[in-house]
């Protein structure tokens, strides 16, 4: 609705530098929403309202819309300013702030200061609002374009004032995951058989690039598996710029996608990344209490810890969200970047991944309350891995199925990046330039128009129709460039499953349309597979992908 109104009330403006303005904001580019949905157990989109020709010649009165910037309210500018607050950790020295969105600035003050006022300023904006129950919240009168000069933010009261210097304006991303988003820059440095790319990596101050790490091997006050919510950021570090080893602890999909956006930007957009890792989370870990308690994802233990059954090793819930990610819920983004699920591979828990995954990332997308509300969100794939670990798969064939039951959500195929099965660390694989390569051309093509999305992701699944015997089976695919193809010309990686049966291959396997494969077996079709096994790879087990050879990702649809 928020689009649709920054839509109705588009105002024309001239800018120059960093000076705001009303916006006349532009949603990134889309790939096309699929017409048919597959069936899983996950839940799929509300439908969106239908759009007729009203039923009657008289004219048709626009709706009356409020802007969506305000000056502050003559009531709250009338109150007396505020004698003491602080200002949320979310918001520091060197951060970037989220271009052509709401700027919020929040913070905290003691129960005496209610009713007190708080004001702010930046590049021309200004705000203003009252602290209730210890807590104030500022959205600035307009939004800004992304600039390169860094600006003071001014925030103040009576006879206190805070001013936060070297503030960018771009796009901000999230970082979101376990163990592989917690692979950091020096471990790709430290490792010999990585990507020279990646090892030696730029890592310069003069780079408009600012980070903001957040890892739960970095101890809170609050115990594990716990439904209290932290207010202010735990972690004091701040933001950062990359250099005197900020870089070298970020994570290094994070870090290394960021600076490949920047680069092929020309240094144009200043890049800003939060990262929140915990390893060994299942993505119960991530979800807030809200969310948990809706799908009722866990259980209190005997020791008062919220836990989730199905995830390795009985894993805790809650705490990442309530303790990491909470106090940043005020901040408009650009988007995340995911890269989880190894400790969610326990069926039945792995076929509900993709229906809990959509429940959080609505709940996400709702308290960032943006304009652009269905940010979009990258999925890392799991790449091969040996078969002694535990059924890795399993998870990645239902994550396949996301972007049908989620909007705006993308896959980052893995299958043709890791070919390593003699590498002991192969949960942790060393390819992390490789997968943040095809991340930033995804994001590239999806968020800044720099190449075609449907050439830069794989080909997705969408849907599956069968002839009335129930032997035939086509399937429908997005992204697949001007055509689907099998690499090599053989067809390697899908499998069918008739009722009470094993997986087996195909009686056929062919291209009959440059979105569709169709399938013939000698039973009924219930389930059609692909990518199943632990260590499939592309080309030698797997082969369907799009003109460009970018691999199709792993599914299981019914």
């Amino acid at each position: 609705m928020k689009r649709l109104i920054s839509l109705l009330i588009c105002m024309m403006f001239i800018i120059t530098g960093c000076v705001g303005a009303q916006p006349a904001t532009t949603d990134a580019p889309k790939t096309e929403a699929p017409t048919e949905a597959i069936v899983t157990d996950a839940k799929t989109e509300a439908p969106t309202e239908q759009v007729t020709e009203p039923a009657t010649t008289e004219p048709v009165t626009e709706p009356v819309t409020e802007p969506l910037f305000k000056d502050p309210d003559p009531e709250v500018l009338a109150a007396p300013a505020a004698t003491q607050f602080t200002v949320s950790r979310a918001i520091g020295n060197d951060m970037v702030i989220q271009r052509n969105e709401y700027i919020r600035i929040w913070g905290f003050a003691d129960e005496d200061q209610n009713g007190k006022r708080v004001n702010a300023e930046f590049a021309g904006l200004t705000g203003a609002a009252l602290i209730e129950d210890g807590h104030w919240l500022i959205t600035l009168n307009g939004s800004l374009p992304e600039c390169t000069e860094p600006r003071t933010m001014r925030v103040y009261g009576d006879g206190v004032e805070y001013n936060i210097e070297n503030v960018l304006v771009g796009d901000v991303y999230w970082v979101v995951g376990q163990s592989n988003v917690h692979y950091t820059v020096q471990d790709i440095k430290n490792e010999p058989l990585a990507n020279e790319a990646g090892r030696n990596v730029r890592i310069s101050d003069d780079d408009l690039i600012r980070l903001n790490r957040n890892a739960s091997s970095d101890a809170t006050n609050v115990w594990v598996g716990s439904i209290e919510l932290i207010e202010d950021v735990p972690i004091k570090r701040g933001w950062q710029k990359p250099g005197r080893g900020a870089a070298l602890l970020f994570s290094a999909i994070g870090y290394f996608t960021a600076v490949q956006i920047y680069d092929k930007l020309e240094g144009k957009v200043p890049i800003g990344m939060i990262e929140f890792d915990g390893n060994g989370l299942g993505l119960n870990s991530f979800c807030p209490n809200e969310v948990c308690d809706e799908l009722k994802i866990d259980k209190k233990d005997k020791d008062g810890v919220y836990r989730c059954s199905g995830v390795v090793n009985n894993g805790p819930s809650r705490f990442m969200y309530n303790q990491y990610m909470y106090p940043f819920q005020n901040m408009p983004i650009s988007g995340i970047i995911w890269y989880q699920g190894e400790s969610d591979m326990q069926s039945p828990n792995d076929k509900k991944y993709p229906a809990r995954f959509r429940a959080l990332i609505t709940e996400l997308r709702n308290r960032h309350d943006q304009i652009n509300h269905d940010y979009p969100v990258y999925i890392v794939e799991f790449p091969p891995i040996k078969t002694n670990y535990f059924p890795y798969a399993s998870v990645r064939t239902y994550m396949g199925t996301i972007p049908n039951v989620l909007t705006n959500a993308h896959l980052c195929q893995s299958s043709d990046l890791w070919k390593d099965m003699t590498y002991g660390n192969n949960l942790h694989p060393y390819i992390k330039w490789e997968q943040s390569e095809r991340m930033a051309k995804m994001i590239l093509a999806g968020v800044y128009g720099v190449g075609d999305p449907t050439c830069a992701e794989g080909p997705s699944a969408v849907s599956v129709t069968y002839e009335d015997d129930g032997l035939t089976a086509y399937v429908k695919f997005r992204n697949v460039g001007s055509g689907l193809k099998f690499e090599g010309g053989e067809a390697k990686g899908i499998k069918v499953k008739a009722t009470s049966a094993s997986w087996s291959k195909p009686e056929t396997i062919e291209i009959v349309g440059e979105d569709t494969i169709k399938i013939t077996a000698k039973k009924k079709i219930k389930q059609i597979g692909y990518n199943l096994a632990d260590n499939d790879m592309f080309p030698e087990t797997l082969t369907l992908c799009n003109s460009e050879g970018v691999p199709c990702n792993a599914f299981i649809i019914d």
